[in-house]
């Protein structure tokens, strides 16, 4: 219920701004991108049979003049729509590096940093040179950058893709599939994309032992991340246990 008002609220806030501004939503979005109102928030990956911090998920999330913020549910999906998608990543890996290289001597060796890619976004000719220098923007050299592949956009899996993503493997990038099982995906993904691991979407995790027919599907996920030779990553609610820098 709280989720479905912060949407509400969300829409009202572009509406608001819509007729009070002339602007379109999507020019409203831009101007928050560049004005730095989309920041990152980051969401604990945890070893689940040791209970340590392996990492964190970068997660997008509109911060409000006033104070507050804004759901990517929100806004993403007009990001996505608009091609807004690509300069809003770009600014969050911009402030994620500037944020870690300012913890580096804290974060523990191999520590995790996913950051999720649209389909736009990957096939753009730029996509690679972006994660290089990605990469080349961290102090440190030995965390453990992850490339995760949305399944909201339909991916053409062609020669050219498979290249730059093998490029990126080469140079260190971890590729993962996001809520594997909810979007456009098909178990092709898996073997032509060379994917190093799944993350299995809380839709799934949440029901498990409550709901049958979700521990099943749950089950047969997990026989195939052992045939493909996949680490799997459970992911819980995003609501909660978010963190930011």
């Amino acid at each position: 219920m709280i989720f479905i008002l912060l949407i509400a609220c969300a829409a009202a806030f572009l509406l608001d701004r819509y007729f009070n501004k002339s602007a379109t939503p999507e020019e409203i979005l831009r101007r928050a991108i560049n004005n730095g109102e989309i920041v990152p928030f980051y969401q604990p990956v945890v070893n689940g049979r040791e209970g340590t911090l392996r990492g964190v998920e970068v997660l997008a999330r509109w911060k409000q003049p006033h104070g507050g913020y804004i759901s990517p549910a929100a806004f993403i999906p007009l990001a996505e729509k608009s091609g807004l998608i690509v300069p809003l990543t770009q600014s969050l890996m911009n402030q994620v590096a500037r944020q870690m290289n300012a913890i580096a001597s804290k974060l523990p060796e191999g520590f995790h940093i996913g950051i999720n890619f649209s389909a736009s976004h990957i096939i753009s000719p730029t996509f690679v040179d972006e994660c290089l220098n990605y990469r080349d923007s961290f102090t440190r050299r030995d965390l453990n950058l992850v490339l995760e592949v949305t399944e909201r956009e339909p991916l053409n899996v062609d020669e050219s893709l498979v290249q730059r993503l093998n490029i990126l493997h080469e140079n260190g990038f971890v590729i993962a599939l996001d809520d594997f099982g909810t979007g456009y995906s098909g178990l092709s993904y898996l073997h032509d994309l060379h994917i190093d691991y799944i993350k299995i979407d809380h839709s799934f995790v949440g029901r498990v032992n409550a709901d049958p027919e979700s521990t099943r599907i749950l089950d047969c996920v997990l026989i195939w991340r052992v045939n493909f030779r996949l680490v799997s990553s459970l992911k819980v609610s995003k609501r909660k246990n978010n963190l930011t820098i």
